[in-house]
């Protein structure tokens, strides 16, 4: 049975909507009142109107963690094109989690060169995507967020999962795209290939896994709100996955809306995948820029600091 919510304000069954491109809430679905006749809102249009703030109102909104606040509308009309039907009714059809390309353009998701990845990485790059200053960075962010004991999945995984071997990790899984790369990688105790960009289901039971990494690699990821809900599905509750990414990427296969974006708005599109999922809570952030870099780095002379840090975490909601 869907789930139902009444206004406090008027007692009024309110619809649910589901949540715009451009806001920055949580969630899929949120309910509002779209009764007309609300105190609430009848009272908040005119409050607004004598302070001459005209064609601009209130209506009671309720999250999906039950809070109630207002949500501003800008005529009586405003945001019921959103309404969606949660079950079978000849007026709409029955609501569905939106995919990637229901929230941003296919442009946005396309990248310069789309041979398919599974051929483009059959000849695997050895590069190393992070100088070792910033390496050792994530390393010490995984030691403090990863608990000891923990079931590990690293999602596009390569020749270093940054995961001390001191930690106490029961198991790291690695998902990569290429075979040598994973075979590299000395830290994994299980390889499996796959392309997530072809298919984003992840091969494995749901509540899997205690935490999931995804390093220095969402720039490449073409379906992300799809692997973002796959990751909480294998996520045990109460687990944690870690997104994290610097400015260097390899840019015949970054995804445009990535390139478009500039450094220090990414944190806001990683955390818009977040929510758009639908499927976690974040909880912080982290960043490190400015470090030096090692005297023996190639760059080191050009005074070029260590490669920065972004990262963010969240839990699934379940």
């Amino acid at each position: 049975m869907a789930e139902t919510h009444i206004c406090p304000h008027c007692g009024a069954s309110m619809d649910p909507i589901a949540t715009p491109l451009e806001s920055s809430w949580g969630g899929e679905i949120h309910y509002v009142c779209f009764n007309d006749q609300c105190t609430y809102y009848v009272s908040s249009w005119n409050t607004l109107e004598g302070q001459g703030i005209e064609r601009t109102g209130y209506r009671c909104r309720v999250d999906p963690r039950g809070a109630c606040g207002p949500i501003a509308v800008w005529s009586p009309t405003a945001l019921k094109d959103l309404v969606v039907c949660l079950e079978t009714a000849t007026e709409c059809e029955p609501f569905v989690p939106k995919g990637t390309l229901d929230y941003f353009s296919a442009e946005d998701f396309a990248r310069d060169d789309e041979t398919p990845d599974s051929v483009f990485y059959q000849t695997p790059r050895f590069v190393e995507p992070l100088d070792r200053v910033a390496a050792s960075t994530v390393e010490d962010l995984f030691e403090r967020l990863i608990p000891r004991g923990a079931r590990v999945l690293d999602l596009m995984a390569g020749a270093d999962s940054h995961l001390k071997a001191n930690i106490g990790l029961e198991s790291i899984t690695g998902l990569g795209i290429s075979a040598a790369r994973l075979g590299a990688n000395g830290a994994l105790s299980d390889r499996l290939v796959h392309d997530l960009n072809a298919d984003p289901h992840l091969p494995f039971g749901d509540n899997e896994f205690d935490a999931v990494v995804h390093t220095v690699s969402i720039e490449s990821l073409t379906r992300p709100i799809e692997v973002f809900r796959e990751v909480s599905r294998v996520l045990k509750p109460g687990g944690r996955f870690v997104v994290v990414f610097s400015n260097r990427m390899f840019p015949p296969k970054a995804v445009h809306i990535w390139k478009r974006t500039d450094e220090a708005r990414r944190v806001d599109l990683v955390k818009k995948y977040f929510e758009l999922s639908g499927a976690f809570s974040v909880e912080d952030s982290f960043e490190s820029r400015g470090k030096p870099r090692p005297e023996d780095d190639k760059y080191y002379s050009l005074g070029i600091p260590s490669d920065p840090i972004y990262a963010l975490w969240a839990k699934p909601n379940k």
